[in-house]
């Protein structure tokens, strides 16, 4: 008798002892399928499944049958996949009790349709309305390996054969990434669509829009989404978004990513991408990983426009300056460029760790930041000078002269505002411009060496400008190096007249094209 009692003790189930809570934990690790699954073990498990916080499904691919005669056959077709998704999704709804927040869904279809578009809205609006503290957003609407961490050439390899799949597939959806060539051969054979038939939905609508929502989430922490159509708004708030991964996006020719401060890392499809915007703090490398690159550093081919705004204090550490230059590195193809910092530059290029990139696309340079009157005018000939250096083909040269808000941000003190608070002499001696007949502007050295200001440069445009010593030499510098300049734009901050006119004969005098045109304002 004591033996077999002992051997009933061995034989308990200690696993269905634990509680609901910690059951739905355990099951929350298991792919939603196999989590389902246990269910069906004892009337002990039969609630876990809508309990778990993660679920994670993806579409089984399709094995053909044939028949004796070759024709393809189905037996037993299964459950549509949108549906056991929407199942999952109605157990949480309908679990009795306090169900957890959920904290990722993840979803992988074979090929998305236009008419999934109900169900799939329906799936991120639960998402988003159950979401906990942090949510995880993985939707695939296509079997493509949307998150990898190999190297680049594997990634590469995977694409090209991605791209041979989608040169297979004649359902009549959206298999092409180009959207030139579907506009060219309409009668390609990657898609049956007729343009005569008004039945079919347009081919822009044949890849998922991502609901407005999605966009504010406050608890989104990952999304990795694609192939799908963006429509972002114009106000975009996703403060705790830390992983963002965008793949073959249609509508993704233009990525902005504003001040999220604890992004981490960024994925994107590149190869399409025509205008990057960031704005926060100097990223850590590796932040940026762009896919269909080419390259040492994986710069974006199609790139024509970026703009890169450092937020934050002045950007002086070895550290944050490396990881500034590597940082650029993707944006080596771009042709506008735009950079701003607090200052008007940071001190980057002295050393090899610290070294810019070569801009060999580069026609339009704009910089932005704030640069004292009485700053370090050899210093700052010295970085613009190293900056112009890597731009061989640059033909517009902006510089935008930020005066400041603040005392925080111009250390010459804020403007007073509003007529009722000040005075017109108070009004006219806080002006910010600086002009002094008898100072002498040290005659920087090494211009001519420059090879885009010798032979290339024919726009030179200043926003903002307030004289003074550092921005009078950098202006010296630049119109007196620039022989084929052909355009002068310069826009004068508030100040007296007299004051802007003898800046005007001032700067009229460094030009060296005689015949350039000159605007003032």
């Amino acid at each position: 008798m004591e033996i077999g009692h002992a051997a009933k003790q061995v034989r308990r189930d200690r696993i269905s002892m634990l509680d609901d809570a910690v059951l739905d934990h355990v099951l929350s690790f298991l792919p939603s399928k196999q989590a389902a699954c246990a269910a069906a073990l004892s009337s002990r498990w039969r609630d876990a499944f809508p309990g778990v916080h993660t679920l994670s499904l993806e579409e089984p691919s399709s094995v053909p049958t044939y028949d004796r005669n070759g024709w393809p056959t189905e037996v037993d077709p299964p459950e549509p996949f949108r549906a056991a998704i929407t199942a999952a999704i109605v157990a949480r709804h309908r679990k009795q009790g306090a169900t957890p927040p959920l904290r990722a869904l993840r979803v992988a279809l074979q090929d998305y349709s236009y008419s999934d578009s109900v169900a799939v809205d329906q799936w991120v609006s639960y998402a988003l309305k159950r979401a906990g503290s942090d949510l995880e957003l993985d939707l695939r609407f296509r079997y493509l390996p949307i998150y990898c961490r190999r190297d680049r050439a594997d990634t590469s390899e995977e694409e090209d054969d991605s791209d041979d799949d989608d040169d297979d597939d004649n359902n009549g959806e959206d298999d092409s990434d180009e959207e030139g060539d579907e506009d060219d051969d309409g009668n390609s054979s990657n898609s049956n669509v007729s343009s005569e038939d008004e039945s079919v939905p347009s081919l822009s609508l044949l890849r998922y829009t991502v609901p407005k929502g999605l966009f504010s989430c406050s608890t989104l922490r990952t999304l990795r989404i694609g192939p799908c159509r963006l429509s972002p708004p114009s106000a975009i708030s996703l403060p705790s978004l830390q992983e963002l991964l965008l793949t073959r996006v249609s509508d993704a020719d233009e990525l902005t990513l504003p001040c999220c401060h604890n992004l981490s890392h960024v994925a994107v499809d590149a190869s399409e991408l025509g205008a990057f915007e960031y704005r926060g703090a100097v990223p850590e490398m590796p932040f940026l990983t762009t896919l269909g690159a080419t390259g040492w550093f994986p710069a974006m081919p199609s790139l024509a426009s970026c703009t890169v705004y450092i937020c934050g204090g002045e950007v002086t550490a070895p550290e944050e300056l490396a990881s500034l230059t590597a940082f650029l590195q993707h944006f080596a193809c771009a042709k506008h460029l735009r950079l701003r910092s607090k200052h008007m530059y940071p001190d980057i290029g002295k050393g090899a760790v610290t070294r810019i990139p070569a801009f060999w696309n580069l026609h339009h340079l704009e910089l932005w930041g704030h640069l004292l009157h009485d700053g370090d005018a050899a210093a700052t000939v010295g970085v613009t000078s190293r900056i112009l250096r890597h731009a061989p083909n640059l033909e517009v040269l902006s510089l935008s002269f930020e005066t400041g808000t603040g005392a925080d941000i111009d250390d010459d003190g804020p403007l007073p505002t509003g007529r009722d608070n000040c005075k017109a002499m108070e009004l006219l001696n806080a002006h910010r411009l600086k002009y002094n007949r008898y100072s002498v502007l040290d005659w920087p050295s090494g211009g001519a060496m420059i090879p885009c200001l010798a032979n290339r440069l024919r726009e030179i445009n200043l926003v903002h400008y307030q004289g003074g010593r550092a921005q009078g030499t950098l202006a010296k510098f630049l119109l007196c190096n620039a022989p084929v300049i052909g355009e002068l734009w310069c826009q004068f901050a508030e100040g007296p007249l007299w004051m802007q006119t003898e800046l005007t004969r001032e700067m009229k005098s460094w030009v060296m094209n005689e015949k350039a045109n000159t605007v003032f304002r």
